[in-house]
């Protein structure tokens, strides 16, 4: 066997592999030996079938299977011997002929298309912008009135408010408006919140008890699953249902925020350690702060990401990668809808070069012990939103490991910490343009 490379240019090479019968021969002959000790045909006993019909059925097949079993192989292997490091994977050349029963030699060519040879430019020189989000009033209040009310004390008071709950009961109305004894009828309470018209808002603002309220449901609440769980029934039932409904505030039910004093500090955080509501307001800004610190972060990565795009140039065998997404598309595809995406496939193709040269140059990598790390975490936070304590180190450790005992789960966990790994790296390897900025600002800006 003889094989050899030609470049045709830096990004685009072929490689010839020679091949003659002293290669493969010995390979076939065995395996069809193989197939007479197994073959079974009418005529003649178990593994004595003559061997000038075994090779009649089956020399071809079998000279094919193992001749691209040996390229396979073969392509690999030189792959790796010359450290090439290859785009894609090789693509045969087209315009060869092969008789199978006459030939014993074969020259085989394969087009490959080669990374390309660059430098990523990172160091202080390099500014990205840091957005820290800052919690302003508005955000600070709106979280003080959310501890406030976590706190605080039912109520039932006589008229309704904005954010009051409403208790009450559905009852079906007929053509005319009036209420019918084999219509549907059903208890239940209505937020404000869930209501999407401020009429119909405005006629439960101000009510009491006792007070009934037209309501067409097809078009009185944000979602129909809201409504039909109202009315008790299902949601193919609710499909069908023309019909308006009265219903009659029974009770009004409403959440009293607690006073924004110490008995509440202590409460929240703990005796003595917030003690007036300007220290309570300031522990609600870092907590809020600190929460957005993964915002932050993501949007610099993305940021980062896109900096190094523009500023790192190289070029990509572009014709060649065409031609491959065609073959290794799952679904028939023709160069002409490859172009179309073309654009968006190489965007992350060069992204992917760049990442994996900065996480070779730099000896970038998530260990197993970190991969568990992270895995622990995430179960700590899951387990926190549920409302249950983290278990001890040891049951922790066990869940982590089951969870990494499933593949996809595992290549998440990996592709998480790297991400992690990776914007850690940016921030401590570019400059950082810190900009401060609120959150609805943010969200403009990020496009969350």
């Amino acid at each position: 066997m003889i094989i050899s490379k030609e470049n045709i240019d830096y990004l685009n090479a072929v490689v010839k592999i020679e091949l003659t019968a002293v290669d493969y021969q010995s390979q076939v002959d065995a395996k069809l030996a193989n197939h007479r000790k197994t073959t079974d045909m009418a005529g003649f006993r178990k593994g004595k079938v003559p061997m000038g019909v075994i090779n009649k059925r089956y020399a071809i097949p079998v000279k094919v299977e193992e001749i691209n079993r040996l390229l396979s192989d073969s392509l690999t292997k030189y792959i790796i011997k010359e450290k090439l490091s290859i785009l894609g994977n090789p693509l045969p050349k087209d315009g060869f002929h092969i008789n199978w029963e006459k030939q014993d030699d074969f020259t085989f060519e394969y087009e490959i298309g080669l990374a390309p040879t660059f430098e990523v430019d990172l160091s202080k020189k390099n500014k990205v912008d840091y957005y820290i989000i800052k919690a302003d009033d508005p955000m600070i209040d709106h979280y003080a009135y959310d501890i406030a009310k976590r706190y605080g004390k039912m109520s039932s008071p006589e008229k309704v408010e904005e954010k009051d709950l409403v208790y009450g009961t559905f009852l079906e109305l007929d053509e005319q408006g009036n209420e019918f004894e084999t219509g549907l009828s059903n208890q239940a309470s209505i937020s404000l919140d869930t209501l999407n018209t401020d009429k119909l808002k405005s006629e439960f603002i101000g009510s009491s008890k006792g007070v009934i309220v037209e309501i067409d449901p097809k078009n009185s609440f944000v979602t129909d699953t809201d409504v039909a769980s109202l009315l008790g029934i299902k949601k193919e039932s609710f499909d069908s249902l023309t019909s308006k409904f009265s219903f009659t505030i029974s009770n009004i039910s409403r959440m009293e925020p607690a006073a924004l004093n110490v008995e509440l500090f202590d409460r929240m955080y703990g005796v003595g350690v917030v003690k007036t509501e300007k220290e309570f307001r300031a522990k609600i800004a870092t907590e809020a702060e600190a929460m957005f610190v993964g915002e932050s972060d993501r949007k610099f990565q993305n940021d980062a990401i896109e900096y190094l795009l523009e500023k790192t140039v190289f070029e990509l065998p572009e014709e060649f990668l065409k031609r491959w997404m065609v073959t290794v598309s799952e679904t028939p595809i023709t160069l002409d809808e490859v172009e179309q995406q073309f654009v968006g496939y190489k965007t992350s193709l060069r992204w992917q070069i760049i990442e994996s040269k900065i996480a070779k140059d730099y000896k970038l990598n998530v260990t197993r012990e970190e991969a568990l790390g992270e895995t622990k975490k995430l179960i700590s936070a899951q387990m926190a939103q549920h409302g249950q304590s983290s278990p001890d180190d040891a049951m922790l450790e066990q869940y982590a490991n089951q969870v990494l005992a499933n593949k996809e789960e595992e290549k998440n966990i990996y592709d998480r910490a790297f991400a992690s790994k990776m914007t850690t790296f940016f921030k401590d390897t570019l400059a950082l343009n810190s900009k401060d900025i609120s959150y609805g600002d943010f969200k403009k800006l990020a496009h969350v």
